[in-house]
């Protein structure tokens, strides 16, 4: 009796054959020079001596199946190849041919895990350990909910074991699988990484359960059961920990599970904290669907995500350029408001220019006409000289005196007359050369008459006031007090004291005055704190402009002014305090906010000054007893502190031509001397009010000479040291100095912030 046909052609054979086939496709598509490229990659594992001999690519893909690189199952290693050389046409139309996702893939009836059986499961069997065996360990996955192994569920299993256990999807190959009540599935890994499925399938770690997976063994060990434990809540938030541990999106971010929690349940996929279509995607998944439709809906899912992500940061940024806008009208308004200002003020000069213009006139016309008339009374008496001697020659010479009997009565009067009239339209006393002198008259006792004259009338102003015949604007009254004097015997000018200010907030005025710097150009700027401006005025104390000092690109709108100083280029570099910061500044001279950056708050004053051969910035910080150099952009480049602690509160700050750095410390009463670097030198002071010590130093500077010159405001006055700290001499103030700043052509100006005035000295 003949036995049973056998098949000659079995479906592995057929799957082997499309599989061969599809290897000879591509080596046929590959050019020599991809064909080259195709060993090059390979050179890790075949050797060059080797790859010489294999001509066609064909010959590569055979040694890679040798190899076990490549297989039926497993065409990772081949796309990525091909992707590295360029050729994704060929994955497209050769690869995915041969392994559509609706393909079904052939079961291995014979598959069985090593060791024993199990009640109770019979797909998993323990047995003996062959770990270290090889460099591959195996994994036996047994997955529920599936219905049969298509292309598309084994790329899926393979990717998300890739992805769990930390290797390249290249380095999982699929080995087999087998059907029972649920899916036996076989993938070998590398051993170094079966470590970590072993430790979440221990965990019943919520990724394994969903994928499907009921239990894992590694190699020949015990299968490890994976258990879907009921979702645990917080009782708080009744919210699902497991979400929070996926990474799901909930009403808190701050919320942590209960510290009895001590392992991860089953993932909860019909949590309300997950949106409904991914709720929907995840059940899908889970009972065995499509993969496709899944994928669908996470990609929709993400992309809308990205687009309101996108939406968001648009938002934030129209709210961020909006915001930039409006600090710009804040600051091109200031800039307006200062412009503003300085044209009122000049034409408010020019109209009291053009009213005093006819009031010049007509005291021009009566001085001309007096002089006239006193000319001619003088005429009226004097012998006309022809050139030749009286009869009987002269009666003597004259040397200056009264003549015997003494002058006419009638030349005296008019002699008087026109003295009179001089003094009432020009309000002196005259100089060398006029009417009184030559009459023998005492100038001095003339000053003092016109002196007292001037103080019963109440005028109070200078001499200029007296010359116009009306009274001077108000920003000009205030800043001319003279308290030098001309010679009235001999017409010479003494350059004179000037003291302008008072307190105050109009222009001209101050609230607690602190810095001052002059600049080449004869202008001081001062800080005037509490008024949040900072005030220019010529060195004869005229005032010309101000401008608030504004702070860009910050919530404080503007700052009330600490100190101010000059930099190389011109520009003035003001620190203040703002309602939420303390800002360093940079404004051009009219007042135009360029740039600055921020500093913490501080609860002490602080003092500023620029290196003019580095263009840095240093900024006193008396509550670290420091000095802070920054660089333009708001960089620090170092702390200048003490060696040994001992500058506990510096307060004004300079630096000389060799760039040494100068500070007071008005608690220790010292000034400390650094070098550019930061190295201490030495120090000198010390409190007292003997010649060289100092009582509450505040402002410092340089001259062109050298001298360090300090405001020693305890003793009411400055101080002029050399550049190694030896006394020189004393300008007594009469007042507590605090700022102090010095002209180009050698004035000092220094300010009193407690009387609210600065005063120029011409030269000390």
């Amino acid at each position: 009796m003949a036995g049973p046909v056998r098949e000659r052609v079995t479906d592995a054979d057929r799957r082997h054959f499309d599989f061969v086939q599809t290897l000879l496709r591509i080596s046929d598509e590959l050019t020599e020079e991809e064909t080259a490229n195709v060993k090059v990659f390979c050179l890790h594992l075949i050797p060059k001596g080797h790859l010489e001999q294999l001509r066609r690519a064909m010959d590569v893909f055979v040694k890679l199946m040798e190899l076990d690189k490549i297989d039926q199952e497993n065409l990772d290693f081949l796309k990525e190849i091909l992707e590295r050389i360029g050729r994704q046409d060929l994955i497209q139309n050769v690869l995915r041919q041969f392994q559509p996702p609706d393909q079904e893939i052939p079961e291995n009836p014979e598959l069985q895990p090593p060791g024993r059986e199990i009640p109770g499961n019979p797909e998993l069997q323990p047995g003996t350990s062959q770990e270290g065996a090889n460099a591959e360990g195996n994994a036996y996955l047994v997955v529920h909910g599936e219905v049969s192994m298509i292309q598309e569920n084994l790329d899926r299993l393979r990717n998300r074991l890739a992805t769990l256990s930390g290797t390249r999807r290249s380095q999982v190959k699929f080995r087999g699988y087998k059907k029972h009540k649920s899916i036996l599935v076989h993938f070998s890994i590398p051993r170094e990484n079966t470590a970590v499925l072993r430790h979440m399938a221990d965990h019943s770690d919520p990724r394994l359960v969903y994928m499907g997976v009921k239990s894992l063994q590694i190699d020949a060990e015990v299968p490890i059961q994976i258990t879907q434990g009921a979702p645990v809540y917080d009782v708080k938030r009744q919210l699902p920990v497991d979400d929070i541990r996926m990474g799901c999106s909930t009403r808190s971010k701050y919320q942590r599970a209960p510290q009895s929690w001590t392992r991860l349940s089953a993932l909860n996929l019909f949590s309300d904290a997950l949106p409904l279509h991914l709720q929907a995607a995840a059940s899908l998944e889970y009972q065995g669907f499509s993969y496709s439709l899944v994928r669908a809906l996470v990609q929709k899912d993400r992309l809308r995500e990205h687009q309101m992500r996108q939406a968001i940061q648009n938002l934030r940024n129209a709210e961020v350029d909006s915001n930039t806008l409006r600090q710009k009208a804040e600051v091109d308004s200031n800039t307006i408001m200062t412009l503003r200002s300085k044209l009122n003020i000049t034409e408010n000069r020019l109209k009291e220019a053009l009213e005093t213009i006819p009031v010049l006139e007509e005291k021009l016309q009566q001085a001309q006409e007096y002089a006239e008339k006193a000319t001619k009374q003088v005429t009226a008496h004097v012998t006309e000289y022809k050139g030749e001697k009286p009869p009987g020659d002269w009666p003597q010479e004259y040397r200056g005196e009264k003549p015997p009997g003494g002058w006419s009565t009638q030349v005296e009067k008019s002699d008087a007359a026109t003295q009179t009239h001089l003094a009432d339209d020009f309000g002196t006393t005259g100089g060398s050369g006029d009417v009184g002198d030559k009459l023998g008259e005492d100038p001095t006792a003339k000053k003092e008459d016109k002196t007292a004259a001037r103080q019963d009338s109440g005028s109070g102003g200078d001499g200029r006031e007296e010359f116009l015949g009306t009274e001077a604007p108000e920003q000009e009254r205030h800043t001319a007090r003279i308290a030098g004097a001309a010679a009235g015997s001999t017409g010479d000018l003494k350059p004179s004291v000037v003291t302008f200010g008072g307190e105050g907030s109009k222009p001209g005025k101050f609230q607690y005055p602190c810095g001052v710097v002059v600049l080449p150009s004869d202008e001081i700027f001062v800080a005037d704190y509490c008024n949040k401006r900072v005030q220019v005025h010529s060195t004869e104390g005229v005032y010309l402009r101000h401008f608030p000092t504004v702070v860009p690109g910050t919530g404080d709108k503007d700052m009330e002014p600490l100190d101010v100083c000059m930099d190389g280029n011109g520009t003035l570099w003001v620190v203040g305090r703002g309602e939420t910061a303390e800002h360093v500044v940079q404004y051009s001279t009219d007042g135009t906010a360029m740039a600055g950056f921020d500093l913490k708050n501080s609860s002490y004053y602080r003092g500023i000054a620029v290196d003019m051969r580095t263009n840095q910035i240093l900024v006193t910080d008396r509550d670290k007893g420091a000095v802070q150099v920054f660089r333009p952009d708001g960089s620090l480049v170092r702390t200048v502190r003490h060696p040994r602690g001992e500058m506990t509160r510096p307060h004004y700050v300079t630096v000389d031509r060799e760039g040494n750095i100068l500070v007071s410390d008005w608690d220790t009463h010292f000034v400390y001397v650094y070098d550019e670097s930061g190295k201490f030198l030495f120090q000198f002071g010390g409190e007292g009010s003997g010649e060289g010590q100092l009582s509450d130093p505040l402002g410092i500077c340089t001259d062109s000479s050298g001298y360090i010159l300090v405001a020693d405001y305890g003793n009411e006055r400055v101080q002029i040291f050399t550049r190694h700290g030896e006394f020189v001499r004393t300008v007594r103030t009469g007042s507590n100095p605090e700022g102090l700043a010095v002209g180009p052509e050698g004035q000092l100006v220094v300010i009193n912030s407690l009387n609210n005035t600065v005063t120029v000295y011409p030269n000390y």
